[in-house]
């Protein structure tokens, strides 16, 4: 079972991607599902739920990347938005009281990477080791860090974009079918990260975005 476990949509300030069209492309790309993981914001993930209800072989996982005093965090299976701007230890205790599963985005691309220090000394289930947004070396350091301290690995793409769509997945049995299927294999470790990453051009177009859009915000990180 293949997923693109990272997607933003119209609901995060830095894309303007309609949910139920990415539920059509995931489909179409030969995706069993799709996660959501707005900026701390959930109300894109209802709208894709609503939307794959249409295909009886699709899953949408329910989730919002949140912005923590030291990083990302993805938070997956959380219905309810979680606060912003507490501690990466603040925030996982919030995502797992709300029946959700956390996992450290990207932990080591600068600017919204947690960094190694932050993500060890936090309890995530999960690193994201394929991010096709990030560069290979932080992708690489990522695996390690996953191997040597023994959690789940995930990928996903970032996607801001539909043509980003896909670029990085998360691999896991094709046994799991449901939301709490593919929790609980996040959870366990039994899930595998896979994908490209992020190149010369991307970088360009990546980097000239990012900053164009915080100086927008007035210099404030999303």
């Amino acid at each position: 079972m293949i997923l693109d476990l990272h997607n933003h949509t119209r609901y995060s300030p830095d894309s303007k991607v309609d949910p139920v069209v990415l539920v059509k492309q995931a489909r179409s790309l030969g995706l069993a599902g799709i996660g959501i993981t707005d900026h701390n914001a959930v109300a894109g993930a209802r709208v894709a739920a609503e939307a794959a209800k249409s295909f009886s072989d699709f899953v949408v996982v329910p989730g919002a990347e949140v912005s923590t005093s030291g990083g990302h965090v993805l938070a997956y299976g959380v219905t309810e938005a979680i606060p912003r701007n507490l501690t990466p230890v603040e925030t996982i205790e919030r995502i797992v009281a709300a029946g959700g599963v956390p996992v450290a985005a990207h932990p080591y691309r600068f600017w919204s990477g947690l960094g190694e220090a932050a993500t060890l000394s936090s309890k995530f289930v999960a690193y994201e080791v394929a991010n096709a947004r990030t560069l290979r070396v932080g992708n690489e350091k990522a695996v390690v860090l996953a191997g040597r301290t023994k959690v789940g690995r995930t990928g996903g793409s970032d996607s801001h974009f539909l043509r980003e769509l896909g670029r990085g997945v998360t691999s896991l049995d094709r046994g799991a079918t449901t939301v709490d299927d593919i929790l609980q294999a996040i959870a366990s470790g039994r899930t595998a990260g896979i994908g490209l990453h992020r190149g010369p051009w991307d970088s360009i177009v990546y980097v000239t975005k990012a900053v164009g859009e915080w100086l927008l915000r007035g210099m404030h990180r999303i």
